[in-house]
């Protein structure tokens, strides 16, 4: 059974970091995954359907201008785009993000060393 304030999460991708990322996903406390999608762009139907409050885009990489067909669709939904391949992560989102200085300026640090 769910918890009430369980993060909703949609699950986009077709590979096995997809698979993997939903199996850890259902048994992670305080998140639900709502839906998996192979493709992003025949299934915001299933998006509208299922309301979620996240959407992850797995292996972005293979999905070219995913991401901003999502976020044109849905834009109070945050995208959060995962590569394993490539080892990389990024969160796309057109809300607001309360955030402190100290984090901005830890940011820019921790991308500049790892250039």
């Amino acid at each position: 059974m769910m918890e009430e304030d369980a993060c909703r999460v949609f699950l986009i991708g077709d590979s096995l970091f997809t698979e993997s990322l939903a199996q850890m996903l259902s048994e992670a406390e305080k998140v639900q995954v709502v839906g998996t999608a192979v493709f992003p762009q025949d299934n915001f139907t299933a998006v509208t359907q299922t309301h979620p409050q996240v959407i992850i885009l797995a292996n972005a990489g293979q999905h070219q201008n995913a991401a901003t067909a999502l976020l044109s669709q849905f834009p109070d939904i945050p995208i959060i785009q995962a590569d394993l391949n490539r080892d990389y992560v990024q969160v796309i989102t057109s809300r607001r993000v309360h955030a402190r200085r100290t984090d901005l300026l830890a940011a820019i640090h921790e991308l500049a060393t790892a250039v």
